[in-house]
């Protein structure tokens, strides 16, 4: 008897240090700002200190990532590539339709390991498919001006915390906070909607800001670009209050807090094209108990390796599908440097569009390829109908200087090459300069590699780059696909070019369209 006792013993101490160890597992804080420009916060070099003291508060007391990018520069294809280590043509998310989800997910795998998920905030544009219950225990839409609102944010996540605490599971939670995303602060439709009822905690003028190097200097822009940076407070001022309901709560010294921005700023050269102030994202790892402070200035890492990094922060095997390449060695300082080559792209707009766009990035170098460049495409983007797009193209009609920078933006070339240590706005396209050409090749290079490697549909039109009319004719079939999945394809939102998309129902199938 007693011997039988003594076994029982022992097989509830191991049950309990299971637990124990099951709940000493790191839980994981995922915060995305959407549409913030990667030197808008301070600590990132921008024009205003006092701007965004929350975010530089977790940068001094966290791991900042200096050259940190993400793969595409619009919403749903960039926040997808997180959940799945997955370029977006490996994925087929593409655009804004939702596709058949073959892939093992971050918050799958997670799941399936114990942790309890969820997302506060566009679960749609964190999702593969519309099956969220395949991902998230517990998933929040925001809506109207509640998403401007700090304290909404700060509610739902103690509510998320108090639900995770009673299921006694590690958790990961994904928090998208909507500033700076259009309308901004003090837009008219931003008045008209209500969203201006929540104002940010304090409010600039344009004595206290600057227009950036990549857009024309003009009294309409510096307007809208003050309404930016007020807008960018008012997130800051959003993560102060959701890290402060972390810090109050009992999994404060056990999560880690990672922190991006989906990409550039809505404005021409930055959101949507694959410029630095498109892909370039301010990167922030928090996690005092092991990630010691500093400014990781060396490696280049991107969105696609935070899957990775957290399935083996969390001691979770990566599956061979993902393509990205974790940076934990890099916080633990297990290893001095991950990472030569960023890769990214932009594929089609909202509307569904398409004007793919392919480059790789060094520390100092970017190429890029522009398979719709030929002249006979127009670019179309979200910018098209704001403000300062409408004041460029209003003063390109009398200014020559603007005009050739607004045909560029419009039309582009099929090859760009920057210095983008001497020039990181992308002002000066030097593809045909005589002294930069070993190392376009070498990009040239590198960037084919990356493609064939990952079944990129673009890879034919890259091999036959200097036949326009061949060029043409892709894109025309490109186009003509395009248009079929938006009248097919169930989309995440309400309307595309082709009008409706309520009665859409399929599901964009990545494995039949290569």
């Amino acid at each position: 008897m007693k011997k039988l006792v003594f076994i029982t013993c022992c097989l509830c101490l191991i049950f309990v240090s299971c637990i124990s160890a099951q709940d000493a597992r790191p839980n994981i804080l995922l915060i995305t700002l959407d549409d913030m420009n990667w030197d808008s916060p301070a600590v990132y070099g921008g024009i205003i200190p006092d701007l965004t003291p929350h975010i530089d508060g977790l940068a001094k007391e966290g791991v900042l990532f200096e050259n940190a990018y993400v793969q595409a520069p619009n919403c749903s294809p960039s926040r997808v590539v997180i959940q799945t280590g997955l370029y977006p043509h490996q994925t087929g998310m593409r655009g804004f339709y939702y596709v058949k989800d073959n892939f093992n997910t971050l918050p799958e795998i997670l799941r399936e390991n114990s942790y309890f998920t969820g997302v506060l905030n566009k679960p749609g544009d964190t999702s593969i498919c519309p099956d969220f219950d395949q991902y998230w225990d517990e998933r929040t839409s925001i809506q109207g001006a509640q998403k401007r609102s700090s304290m909404r944010y700060a509610d739902l996540l103690n509510g998320f915390l108090k639900k995770a605490n009673k299921k006694e599971k590690p958790f990961y939670c994904v928090v998208n906070v909507a500033d700076p995303h259009k309308p901004f602060f003090n837009d008219p439709s931003s008045i008209k909607k209500g969203f201006d009822e929540f104002e940010p905690t304090k409010i600039y003028t344009e004595e206290d800001i600057e227009i950036p190097g990549y857009l024309p200097n003009n009294p309409n822009i510096k307007k809208d670009v003050l309404n930016y940076y007020n807008s960018v407070k008012r997130g800051d001022d959003c993560i102060g209050e959701i890290i402060n309901a972390l810090k109050k709560s009992k999994f404060s010294e056990n999560t880690i807090v990672i922190l991006l921005s989906d990409h550039g700023a809505p404005f021409p050269f930055a959101k949507s094209s694959v410029y630095q102030n498109g892909v370039k994202t301010p990167l922030i790892v928090y996690y005092p108990r092991e990630f010691k402070p500093s400014t990781e200035k060396k490696s280049m890492v991107s969105s696609v390796d935070i899957a990775p990094t957290i399935l083996e922060m969390t001691g979770n095997t990566i599956p061979d599908e993902m393509v990205g390449q974790s940076f934990y060695s890099v916080l633990t300082k297990n290893e001095e440097k991950v990472g030569k080559y960023v890769f990214a792209q932009f594929d089609e707009n909202a509307g569904g569009t398409p004007r793919p766009s392919r480059t790789v990035i060094t520390e100092r170098y970017g190429y890029i390829f522009n398979p719709w460049a030929t002249g006979s495409f127009e670019f179309k983007s979200a910018s098209s109908s704001h403000a300062t797009y409408k004041a460029i193209a209003k003063i390109s009609k009398f200014n020559k200087e603007v005009n050739k920078r607004f045909n560029h933006w419009k039309y582009r070339a099929v090859e760009e090459f920057y210095d983008y240590e001497n020039d990181p706005n992308a002002l000066n396209n030097l593809i045909d300069n005589p002294d930069y050409q070993k190392i376009i090749e070498e990009l040239r290079s590198e960037l084919f590699n990356h493609m064939k490697s990952t079944d990129d549909y673009v890879l034919h039109a890259f091999e036959n780059k200097d036949d326009l009319t061949f060029l043409n004719a892709w894109m025309t079939k490109e186009i003509a696909a395009s248009d079929l999945r938006q009248r097919t394809i169930k989309w995440k939102r309400s309307k595309n070019q082709q009008g409706g998309t309520k009665k859409n129902t399929e599901l964009f199938n990545n494995s039949t369209q290569q």
